[in-house]
Formats: structure tokens, sequence, C-alpha cells
């Protein structure tokens, strides 16, 4: 399996630089409301499922250089509640997906192709249907970014300092790249911003590969952070109120966001509880191919990420209420592959039954996450304790089960 890099354009990087302008906006609480009624557009896809208590909060945001045009960016952001732990998934644009839905001029369906398409062909909500079904989850919210402002909100905050460990000189006369830094510490404007994350090697061939060009993008928004949250920025409220409220659509209402920005972020430990990676595979030819054992690591790197806290290992009774032989033995050992869960299987049922039924008789968190697992958080019963009862959860599949 591929190692996971966090392999981050500068537009990725800036994008992590507005989330935080807006979490900063938010935990100020100066001019936050308007800043997030201007944000909110309500209209173009409601939450598909409303997160519960303690569930987590399931995000997608996009970055656009045009509209309707690709999604030049992708990253799925999931924040746990139940752990304080956030999640930031870049999806490389190049990466292949099955695009749900069908052409309107011949009536044949999408099919496989580049991430970065779905959002050109139908916009939003198909950009968020095939994310979800790539990575099995369900998303919440989504923020979609014009990448246009992006060199305004950097001039906003008054540019970023940094210190340049070498000379950067390179030169893309097709692309029209020029990049020419001298090393040591300076305060990055706009363009050199881009620069500096952009750059991968010197016209001499000289590179430090992708530990180093990580390494320089974290010190970058590590250094952004600082910025927004020095009180001289405050003052710059104003001019960074019109540029995000102008540059951000999302579905989110502004009394979530309030709350949600406020939790996340008084006493957030960046260092500890924030992860970024990107999705692991293999180049061919143009694209980026997940697959195989690496959608699986990626998948179930996803749902450890949403887990609750387990204190303890949970004992799952899966039970066949379907004629379909052998399935809640298969059932069982995917079950098991999940962190913390033993699953055992009761292939003994002589009935059938239509919904999958999930019991629980440990936390309701714990209950309603494995219930998740088998796409059955629907039916989620709360059960009786006693003492003929051994398993923490008893799954009855039903014959609406779907892996």
């Amino acid at each position: 399996m591929k190692t996971m890099l966090s392999k981050i354009t500068w537009k990725r990087v800036l994008i992590a630089v507005v989330i935080v302008i807006i979490a900063t906006l938010a935990w100020s609480g100066y001019q936050a409301w308007s800043i997030l009624q201007g944000m909110y557009d309500g209209s173009v896809l409601q939450p598909i499922d409303q997160p519960t208590e303690n569930e987590p909060i399931n995000v997608l945001i996009m970055g656009v250089d045009a509209l309707p045009g690709r999604s030049d960016t992708n990253i799925f952001v999931s924040y746990n509640p139940l752990t304080n732990q956030v999640l930031a998934l870049s999806l490389l644009r190049d990466t292949q997906v099955n695009i749900p839905g069908t052409w309107k001029s011949t009536g044949k369906p999408y099919g496989v192709q580049k991430l970065g398409h779905a959002h050109s062909y139908g916009g939003i909500p198909l950009a968020v249907q095939t994310v979800e079904e790539f990575l099995n989850v369900n998303i919440h919210y989504y923020a979609r970014l014009d990448y246009s402002v992006l060199h305004e909100i950097v001039d906003a905050i008054g540019g970023v300092p940094i210190t340049v460990p070498f000379d950067m000189k390179y030169d893309d006369y097709a692309g029209n790249l020029h990049i020419d830094l001298k090393a040591g510490y300076q305060v990055l404007d706009a363009e050199q911003a881009e620069e500096f994350l952009r750059w991968r090697k010197n016209n001499d061939g000289y590179g430090d590969g992708d530990v180093g060009r990580v390494e320089r993008q974290q010190a970058f928004i590590m250094s952004a952070i600082d910025q927004l949250v020095d009180i001289q920025t405050i003052f710059k409220l104003n001019k960074l109120e019109d540029i995000v409220s102008r540059s951000i659509d999302t579905n989110a209402d502004p009394a979530f966001m309030f709350e949600t920005f406020k939790d996340i972020v008084v006493g957030f430990d960046f260092d500890n509880n924030f992860r970024m990676v990107s999705n692991p595979g293999k180049a061919v030819g143009a694209s980026w191919v997940t697959e195989g054992e690496d959608l699986i690591a990626l998948r179930a790197l996803i749902q450890d990420h949403m887990a609750p806290n387990f204190t303890e290992d949970v004992l799952v009774k899966v039970v066949n209420g379907t004629y379909e032989k052998g399935l809640a033995t298969r059932v069982a050992a995917e079950l098991s592959e999940y962190p913390h869960i033993f699953a055992t299987a009761d292939e003994q049922m002589v009935d059938s039954i239509a919904v999958t039924e999930v019991t629980c008789y440990t936390e309701d968190s714990i209950g309603i996450y494995v219930a998740k697992i088998v796409n059955a958080e629907h039916n989620v019963l709360r059960g009786e304790a006693d003492e003929q009862q051994t398993a923490d959860i008893v799954i009855v599949l039903g014959r609406d089960y779907r892996s």
C-alpha cells in the first residue's frame, strides 16, 4: 500500500488558511454573524442528514476557478466531537471515481472519470454525492471557495512571515511561472506566497522532495494562523469580511457555524488534534487511481477517525435474518476488521425479516457508530441488559441489507 503523504498544492494550503480565517472571525465574535450570513446560501443543497448530538460532522470543501467549472480542490473534513479530532482528507483532483448520473444528450452513465468533473456536470449536489459514494460516508455540509480572492486574503492579513530555507529560482516559460525568492526571513505577499508553495525544484535541478515541501507548507499554515490571531489582524476584519462573504458558499446556517467554530477553535490543539492526509494510490497516465487495498485502507482510516472514544472492546453478535447463506459470517468478519470491534455470527435464524435491526446494550454513540457501518442507523433500538445477553450489540440482518 502506498504511503499517505500530505501532498498539498498551494491552493490546498490557502484553503486551510481560509478555514482558519473563518474560525478566527467566529471565535472573535466581532462582525462574525454578518460574515457567516454572507456565506450562507441556504438553497443549493440542504443538509442531507443533520448530524445528531456527538456524531461526527462531515464537510466537503471545494475550490473552483470558475463556475460551473471543475472543482480543482476537494477536501473532506470530519470533526469528531467525542474525541475533539479533525481529519482533513485532500482528494486529488485527478482521482478516478464513478460519477453517478447520466448524460442528458445520450442517457448514458457518466461512469468512471476524474473527480473534478463531477462539479462541472452537476454542481454541488453531484460533487457531494460522488464523494459520499467514493468514501462511503455521509456529508452533512459543503463549502465552495472561489479561488479568485485567495491573493486578496493573504494581502489582507498583511502577508505571511516565513523563513525561506534557501534560494528558490525556477522558470517555467510554457506555464508562465517564475519563482525568484532569496533565502532568509521575510514577509511574503500573495504572489510570493504562491511561489513559495508551488516551488518543487530550481533551474539547476535541486529539490528537497515531498518531505521538504510538506514541511514548508505546514510552516506556512502555522505562520498564517499566528498572523490571524495577532491583535493587529483583528482591526482588518472589515476587509476580511467582504472577501470571505463573497468568496464562499455554504449550506451550513450561521448559528451552526458559529457554535461549531467556537467549540473547535477555543483551546484547540493543532499539533495533536489536526491531521491532514491525501488519498493513497498510483498514477495511471494522467489520472490518480485509488482502489483495492488503498481504498480499503482509506475508508478504514476515516471510520477509525469517526469512531467513538472506545474505553473497551465491543462484542457484536450478527444474526442472519435473510435466506442468503453465509451472510452473517461475512458481515461479522468485515466488522471485526474495525478497531475495538469483535463480532460473531449466528446463521441459525430460520425466518426472514425485511429491515435490518440493531439492538444496543452499550453506549448510544457506539451503537449508532456500529449501525452506520452496516447502513442501519435508521433502526437502532435500546435493549434491556440481562444476564442472558452477553453481546454489547446485536444486529439482525434484513433483506434490505447492503454491504
